[in-house]
Parts: C-alpha cells; sequence; structure tokens
C-alpha cells in the first residue's frame, strides 16, 4: 500500500500589509518564509489571501496605492524564487484596492505586480497536483469593491450575480475536491439575489473549505476564529502576517483534511492527519482504502529545518511514548495503533517532535472515532457565521432609533433629510457621493455595508450626546428662576457647557481624520462630520438665548395660560 500517494498539503498566508512607512520586518521576515520556510516545507501551493500591501498614509488615516509597497512584495517573491518552489497563488484584499479606480488602472498594481494578477485579475481556479497525480482545486475568490474607495467605506466586499454566476461556473467544473480562499469572510462579503457565497460554496459536493482573512482575529479578542457553516463546509480565517506572523499548514490525507495555525519562525512543525480533528466534520471524501488507512495508522506530518530526530506519540495519559517511523522520502511520520481502545469519546493524542540540533516541539491533538465532538466556543464562531451587512444596518438603525429617544422624552421636534453624508474624491480624481445605503461614483451605486458602521458611530459618539446635552440644558433653562443672575462659576450650565465643548473637539478630531482620507472637498461638503459642528454650535447659541416664556409657550404651557387667562 502506497502511503503517500493521497497525501498532499498546502500553505495559507494572509494580511501582509507591506508598508513602506511601517514595520520593514514584515518584508524581511516575509522573504525568510520565502526562503526557509518554502524551501523546508516544500507546499504544493502558497495561498496568500489578500491585503498584500497596507495602502495607508504615513499619518494612518489617509490611503491609496504605493508602488514601492508592491514593488517591496514582488521583490520578495523574486528573489525567494517563489515561481520554482512551489505555485504562489494570490488573490487581492480591500487594502489592494483601496483608491483604484478599474481594473485597468495604473494603480492597480496588483495587475503588475502579483503572481496571478496578469492572468488573472479577479477571481480564478487553479489545479494543483501531488507526485502521483492527485489534484486539488483551488478557487480564488475577489470580492473587491469597483470602483474601490479609499478607507474607511472599503470594508465590506461585494460580489454582483456575474461574478456569482462565475463562481459557479468555475466550482462546477470541479471533479476533484475544492479549497476555497479569498480575503473576506463569508459573513463580509454583500450579495444581491438569493445566492450567497455560503451557497455557492455548500452546493458543490466537492467543497472542502473556505480560508479567509480581513479580521486579523478582531483586535486579538478571537485568536482562533473557525466555525464549521451550516451549509456543509468549513470556514477558516487565519491571523495576520503583519503583526501576528501567522501562516498556515494544511493537508488532505487519505480523504482526511487537517490543518494547523503556526508562528514563524517555529521548529519543528507538527500537523496531525490521523486521528481526524473532531468538529471539522467535512463530507466523506475516503475511498474504502483511505479508510482502511486511516484504522490502521496514526499519521504525523513533521517538518524542521534541520532533519527529524524523533517522532513520538502519547494517548491520553498513557504511561508510555511510541516511537512513529519515517515513511522515506516524505514527511510523513507513522505508527500502528490500537484503534479498538479509543472506538468511543473524545481522546488526546500528544505529540512530541525532535530534530538533529535539539530542537523541540509539543502539540495536544484531540480526537474521537464515534464523531464524539468538542463544542467549538461560541465567541470563535460568531464573526463567520454571522451576515455582517445585515449587523451592520440594524445596528444603524438601534442607533438612529436611540438617538431619537431624548427628542421624545424632551418634546422636541425633529426633521430627517435625504441629502448625502459626504461628496468628495473617494477616489483620486474621482468625486463620489456617500449614502446611508451605498456609494455613488462613476456613475454606479456600491454597495458598501460599513458605512452603516461609520453613521453608527457618529451616532453613538455624537448625536446621540448631542441631543442630551441639548435637551438637558433646556430642562435645566426651564426649572431656573426668571430673571436669576449668575456668574461664570455659579452657573448651573457649566459643567454641561463643558462636555459639549468636549464634543466639539472630539467631532473636530473627526473632521482631520475625515480630512486625512479624503482631502478638502469632502471635509467641506460633509453634512455628517462637518456641517454638524455648525449645526451643534448654532443649536448651543440658540439655547443659550432662550428666555423661560419661550420654552413654555413651544412646549404648549404658553398657549394653556393664555386660554386661561382668556
Amino acid at each position: 500500500m502506497n502511503l503517500t500517494n493521497r497525501l498532499i498539503w498546502f500553505l495559507q498566508i494572509s494580511d501582509l500589509h507591506l508598508s513602506i512607512f511601517h514595520d520593514w520586518e514584515r518584508v524581511t521576515e516575509l522573504k525568510e518564509f520565502c526562503e526557509l520556510t518554502l524551501d523546508t516545507i516544500k507546499p504544493v501551493a502558497v495561498l496568500a489571501s489578500g491585503d498584500l500591501t497596507d495602502a495607508k498614509k504615513k499619518d494612518g488615516i489617509g490611503s491609496t496605492q504605493y508602488e514601492g509597497e508592491w514593488l517591496a512584495y514582488h521583490n520578495v517573491l523574486t528573489s525567494g524564487k517563489v515561481s520554482e518552489k512551489t505555485k504562489w497563488l494570490d488573490i487581492r484584499g480591500n487594502h489592494d484596492s483601496f483608491d483604484v479606480n478599474n481594473l485597468d488602472s495604473p494603480k492597480n498594481f496588483y495587475r503588475k505586480y502579483s503572481e496571478q494578477g496578469q492572468s488573472h485579475p479577479r477571481s480564478y481556479i487553479y489545479k494543483v497536483t501531488n507526485h502521483v497525480g492527485m489534484s486539488l482545486n483551488m478557487i480564488a475568490v475577489d470580492a473587491c469593491l469597483d470602483p474601490g474607495p479609499k478607507r474607511p467605506f472599503n470594508f465590506i466586499g461585494n460580489l454582483d450575480e456575474n461574478e456569482i454566476l462565475q463562481l459557479q461556473s468555475l466550482a462546477n467544473n470541479s471533479k476533484d475536491p475544492i479549497v476555497w480562499f479569498g480575503h473576506y469572510p463569508t459573513s463580509c462579503i454583500f450579495t444581491s439575489g438569493s445566492k450567497t457565497v455560503r451557497s455557492i460554496i455548500g452546493e458543490n459536493p466537492m467543497s472542502i473549505v473556505y480560508l479567509c482573512g480581513h479580521l486579523h482575529t478582531l483586535g486579538g479578542l478571537v485568536p482562533q476564529m473557525y466555525t464549521m457553516q451550516s451549509e456543509g463546509f468549513a470556514e477558516l480565517e487565519l491571523a495576520d502576517w503583519k503583526d501576528g506572523r501567522t501562516f498556515r499548514l494544511l493537508a488532505f490525507d487519505k480523504g482526511s483534511f487537517s490543518f494547523i495555525d503556526i508562528r514563524h519562525g517555529q521548529w519543528p512543525i507538527i500537523l496531525v492527519t490521523n486521528p481526524k480533528i473532531p468538529w471539522l466534520t467535512i463530507r466523506n471524501m475516503e475511498t474504502e482504502e483511505d479508510q482502511k488507512a486511516n484504522i490502521k495508522y496514526i499519521r504525523i506530518l513533521a517538518f524542521s529545518i534541520d532533519p527529524i530526530k524523533h517522532v513520538s506519540v502519547q494517548i491520553d495519559k498513557e504511561y508510555k511514548w511510541r516511537n512513529c517511523s519515517n515513511v522515506e522520502g516524505s514527511p510523513l511520520f507513522i505508527t500502528e495503533w490500537d484503534y479498538n481502545t479509543y472506538s468511543s469519546g473524545l481522546h488526546t493524542l500528544h505529540v512530541r517532535v525532535e530534530d538533529i540540533q535539539g530542537r523541540k516541539h509539543e502539540i495536544n491533538h484531540p480526537f474521537s472515532l464515534d464523531n464524539s465532538k468538542p463544542a467549538l466556543k461560541l465567541f470563535s464562531q460568531w464573526p463567520l457565521n454571522v451576515y455582517f451587512p445585515d449587523v451592520l444596518l440594524m445596528m444603524f438603525v438601534i442607533a438612529s432609533l436611540a438617538n431619537l429617544l431624548p427628542l421624545l422624552v424632551y418634546r422636541f421636534v425633529s426633521k430627517c433629510t435625504k441629502c448625502p453624508w459626504a461628496i468628495g474624491e473617494l477616489v483620486t480624481d474621482l468625486i463620489g457621493w456617500v449614502f446611508p445605503w451605498g456609494i455613488y461614483v462613476k456613475g454606479k451605486l456600491i454597495k458598501d455595508s460599513f458605512i452603516y458602521a461609520y453613521g453608527f458611530g457618529q451616532i453613538l459618539t455624537f448625536q446621540l450626546p448631542l441631543n442630551f446635552i441639548l435637551s438637558h440644558r433646556l430642562d435645566k433653562r426651564m426649572q431656573s428662576l426668571p430673571n436669576t443672575q449668575y456668574t461664570f462659576i455659579t452657573s448651573p450650565f457649566i459643567y454641561v457647557d463643558m462636555i459639549f465643548f468636549f464634543l466639539i473637539i472630539w467631532q473636530i478630531v473627526c473632521c482631520l481624520w475625515f480630512f486625512g482620507a479624503y482631502g478638502w472637498i469632502a471635509t467641506i461638503f460633509g453634512p455628517l462630520k462637518t456641517w454638524s459642528i455648525f449645526i451643534a454650535l448654532w443649536l448651543w447659541n440658540e439655547i443659550r438665548k432662550i428666555t423661560i416664556n419661550e420654552i413654555r409657550y413651544a412646549t404648549g404651557n404658553g398657549v394653556m395660560e393664555k386660554l386661561n387667562t382668556n
């Protein structure tokens, strides 16, 4: 029996954020990855799932494409001779499309400097094959906005109906297992119509997994963001290279899929391919021969920059460690085991690996043979299971309704308008209009649900506090005695006014950030941000001058007093 004929392994790396302004070690350590790591692991492919460059200005606020960042990316791949070692499959992320007018724009450096950009400007499929002809199909999903606005309105991906049909066509022509990958999690891709990315992936019986990045482990809150989607495939978000220097090793072995996330520079690297990860219940791709091999052997991939000295395993709390033997010419180590002893419940396989230079690494691998599953932490799943366009819309609606509450409480009447939130150069040399429901630029409406998050932040941090401050000042004025004179120190309004001016300062800072992102035009013609300052100051001044009699008349008390007098 050939123990490696159905074995294939590959790598994923994501969110490189190569920058000409910050942390050049991202580049130098990527070069080390392309040389030392690829030479050691020898993967059939490397999936680079977006945000290859940072595209942010030095101040961290503005955004545009810098050719120097793309040259750094290109030079690393060229000097590392990655095309001679493996197949480098890269795809764009939202940072790679900041301020890109269209796919043929001279600013679309992905077309010029990436490995796949010249042949595949957007989504594509590529088949990888092992030494005996076993194949996997890799489908890259490009959901970047077109045109690509500057940040922050470029967070949610978008696939139109034509792109959905293209992905269906790519998948339907595959007779081999499919690994999908893209920058955006499926929760962050807006689609119109009945088809979603999840349904496209899930309806194809050959789909195994969707690999992504983008969320950066939510700032460290969710370091392992994995889930099994109800459509029947696994979705795995990878921590970033930018700050975490993380990459992922994946394998398809005898019909069984497995993976492990690794910190750059950690050696030896260990991946257990059998027994299986218990929660990773992908579609059954095992042949009868696969099932016999998987029952008979514990199977482990082990890599190090120096030859492996020994691999040993221990199950649960057994006293004895068992040595594994190497399958010649491969990184696979195996040992026979009495699987009947572990036929029920959850168990833990302890694996210890040491190379000839004394480098050691040990992992704990949970497994089960009767489909017992450990509960995945809910917090590790929700960012991938929710649908962010709906969540952001709901947040905006809730914040908008909450914004009305103080107005209702203080019987203040306000009217809403449907004017744009901002008008400005959203893409260099292209004037765009930002509405709550989308961005109108270059003659087309781009759906970007992140606008709701932007509006939610504005309401929560400015509009809502402003309403409370103004209403509270009115209430205090109503309660004060007519013709009472106050000094600055004894004024009952001093603390309210101080809070108000701190709020104005905060809004000015926000306007400066907005200026850094989109320039003068968007700042001047920005009803949501800039104009709010002047409206707030005008309202504060009007409230400061208003008399008690005017307040009473506005609330109806003055009218009632006149009627009673008559």
